[in-house]
């Protein structure tokens, strides 16, 4: 029997497994080096030591290995936890009967595994580690733990549903946001925009204001755009749409919603927000009107000279850029965390483990530094130097690879004799990798200037 004769659903004896994965069976985390994969057993039966959860909402949450005491990260735990990195798949079965054993198909770790507290097999509470699970047969996009785990290595697991959602933005005559607290599920107790699924055959505008009859029985005018985010579940992925909507008529009657409240601009931010609508809050207070309060300020120029920014001007100026960056997009964190893994796989190839461990993302606790990760080059002779690399998103066009660079970044590419500077560019779900030449930066001007600093003398 060989492995592709099996198939989902069906069910087999512990013979066949032996005979197509080459392992022994004797326990739940199976590592079948003849084969290079993972079989792991969930058991269903009425007398079992450990409480699975099998695929609540498509995920499962498979306990590791071990019947006594608390369980740690080794061994067949390990193993499960490292296999996507060393594109090791894990191949499920469940045994509903004693000696039935019931295909699932391939799973994949999917977030981070966690502790739970449960008994062993003496009766004694105890610290579990639990893995989160999904069927790679599922129709997904991988979480973000597994973008960040696999990016390097090429792995893309199939695609989660995406659910298109519609929100809106009711705002009274007051100037006040309609504000909804989710009643329900796994978002109880957040605050969200009212509104709900688009269904087949329906225009954005058509099923906002459906869903807002439905939930609150009014009717509303759909007006513009504000927003729409991209959110990341671990069973589906969520893509969101909000809409500025004028109130018609009807008396609301809430059918779904733990409360509603109008708010004001100023107390829409202390609500505790789903992550999904925490973006379009903020485009939302964006587009609100600005005042200007009292007379122009007059002024008389005077000639002064430009400067140069000190190290204390570029310091603030990074922080305050890295700060915004990263408060609008994890792009920059997800292309970090891939030269992480690229330096450290090429550390561990190069047979020097001491060094990989030694690779650290600067950027988190120095925005300054004028470099990202710290990394180490090997010498012909075997000794080693440390490097410090500046991570770059970048987009590639016909002819032109495009980033942007700060004046912090290039004087420590060209002060730096160690400094690099990676360009990261998005090919389908993952990353080519470029590495500046240095010599050929300098030697051609390919800057451009986007940002100026404007100081004008005036009178006091």
């Amino acid at each position: 029997m060989k492995i592709s004769d099996f198939k989902l659903g069906h069910k087999y004896n512990r013979n066949d497994l032996i005979e197509a994965f080459g392992g022994s069976f004797m326990g739940g985390i199976n590592i079948c080096k003849k084969t290079n994969t993972i079989v792991i057993t969930s058991i269903h039966t009425g007398n079992r030591i450990y409480d699975d959860k099998l695929f609540e909402s498509d995920i499962m949450y498979y306990t590791g290995e071990g019947q006594v005491g608390d369980q740690k990260m080794w061994k067949g735990n390990q193993a499960i936890n490292t296999a996507s990195d060393r594109g090791v798949d894990i191949h499920l079965f469940v045994r509903f009967k004693k000696t039935e054993y019931t295909y699932f198909g391939i799973v994949e770790v999917v977030d981070e595994p966690f502790f739970a507290d449960e008994k062993d097999v003496n009766g004694n509470m105890r610290k579990v580690i639990k893995f989160p699970m999904m069927q790679r047969t599922s129709v997904r996009n991988l979480t973000q733990f597994e973008n960040i785990r696999t990016v390097s290595a090429g792995i893309s697991p199939m695609e989660k549903p995406i659910i298109q959602v519609v929100g809106a933005a009711i705002i009274n005559d007051d100037g006040e946001l309609l504000c909804a607290q989710r009643g329900y599920g796994s978002l109880i107790g957040k605050w969200e925009f009212p509104g709900g699924k688009i269904e087949p055959g329906e225009t954005p505008e058509e099923a906002i204001k459906r869903e807002i009859k439905e939930e609150l029985d009014i009717d509303i005018e759909v007006e513009e755009l504000i927003d729409e985010n991209y959110n990341e579940y671990p069973d589906k992925n969520i893509n969101l749409k909000v809409y500025r909507c004028k109130y018609v008529s009807g008396d609301i009657k809430d059918t779904e919603h733990q409360a509603l409240k109008w708010s004001k601009p100023e107390q829409i931010e202390s609500l505790d927000w789903a992550e999904a609508d925490k973006p379009i809050v903020d485009s939302y207070l964006d587009s609100l009107p600005k005042k200007i309060d009292g007379e122009p300020l007059q002024f008389d120029y005077f000639e002064a000279e430009a400067i140069k920014p000190n190290n204390k001007d570029l310091f603030r100026a990074v922080q305050d850029y890295e700060k915004s960056q990263r408060n609008k997009q994890k792009s920059g964190e997800s292309a970090e965390i891939a030269v992480i893994h690229y330096e450290r796989d090429k550390l561990n190839n190069l047979g020097h483990p001491e060094l990989a461990e030694l690779v650290t993302q600067v950027s988190k606790d120095n925005s300054a530094a004028g470099y990202d990760i710290k990394s180490y080059d090997i010498n012909e002779d075997g000794s080693f130097i440390e490097t410090h690399i500046e991570v770059k998103s970048a987009k590639m066009g016909n002819k032109y690879i495009e980033f942007f660079i700060s004046e912090n970044e290039l004087r420590k590419f060209k002060e730096d004799t160690n400094h690099k500077i990676y360009c990261l560019i998005k090919m389908g779900r993952n990353y080519k990798l470029h590495e500046v030449n240095k010599y050929d930066f300098f030697r051609n001007n390919y800057l451009s200037p986007m940002t100026y600093r404007v100081r004008i003398r005036v009178a006091e």
